[in-house]
């Protein structure tokens, strides 16, 4: 029995010694070329990094589920900076638009109307709606609620005026939109200066609304003149805001992370 084993021992032993250079053979080819194809893999990222510790970080020690945490970091960090931003321009539109109504000539309010892409027809045309995000009044005056997704029909009363450059005013018998002519009676005006806030490229960016309520006297002549100067130069400043608040706005391939 004894003497079996051994003979099985060293017929195995046998056997490896004679595999053993076809088996060295074989490794080490596949051996290099994984250690080339390391050093290529490395050089790279060395190269693209611009230093052997950066390179072998994101060469070996990054992985899939790193790259995704700081992508999440980077959106959560691109959306703080936005929001940051959204309440410092919100409050620079408020008191410009404060000044605006201190100009006005006993107006009620001044309501700021954004444009936006709002929804998509049957068609796939995007269609142009518009909300109201900032408002101010008059000391005893409500400003309104704000307004989101109208259809930018509502502004068809001046709407090619202000795509012109110029304000428009208008009273309540003058209007022809019901949809405008419900609004006015929602917040009780009689009266209406709509100015284009446009930017430096002529982009029509959305509108200033300055209000008079039934009672109030609106400026006529050279003052309502005067008046739309000033608004078109306080449109233009609100458009520069409107401008820097959309640049930091997130990409969508970020958001959809």
């Amino acid at each position: 029995m004894i003497v079996e084993a051994l003979r099985l021992l060293n017929m195995l032993l046998s056997m490896l010694g004679n595999l053993r250079e076809p088996l060295v053979n074989v490794v080490i080819q596949p051996v290099l070329t994984v250690a080339m194809l390391c050093s290529l893999y490395l050089g790279w990222h060395i190269r693209d990094e611009g230093s052997l510790a950066k390179g072998l970080r994101v060469a070996f020690v990054d992985t899939r589920a790193n790259r995704e945490a700081e992508q999440q970091q980077l959106v959560a960090a691109l959306m703080q900076a936005e929001l940051h931003q959204y309440a410092t321009s919100g409050k620079l539109i408020d008191e410009l638009l404060g000044v605006a109504l201190l100009h006005s000539m006993g107006a009620a309010r001044i309501r700021l109307g954004v444009v936006h892409n709002g929804i998509t027809g049957v068609t796939g045309t995007s269609m142009l709606r518009y909300d109201v995000t900032n408002a101010v009044a008059a000391p005893g005056r409500a400003a309104g609620g704000t307004v989101v997704n109208e259809p930018l029909s509502t502004w068809s009363e001046f709407l090619p005026a202000m795509l012109a450059g110029r304000c428009q005013s208008t009273s309540m018998p003058e209007v022809h939109n019901f949809e405008l002519q419900a609004r006015m009676q929602l917040l009780g005006a009689s009266s209406l200066l709509a100015c284009p806030v446009t930017d430096v490229q002529g982009k029509l960016l959305g509108a200033l609304f300055v209000n008079w309520d039934a009672g109030d006297q609106p400026p006529a002549g050279e003052q309502m003149q005067e008046l739309m100067d000033f608004g078109q130069r306080i449109g233009a400043q609100i458009a520069s805001v409107l401008s820097v608040r959309g640049s930091l706005e997130l990409p969508l391939s970020l958001v959809g992370q």
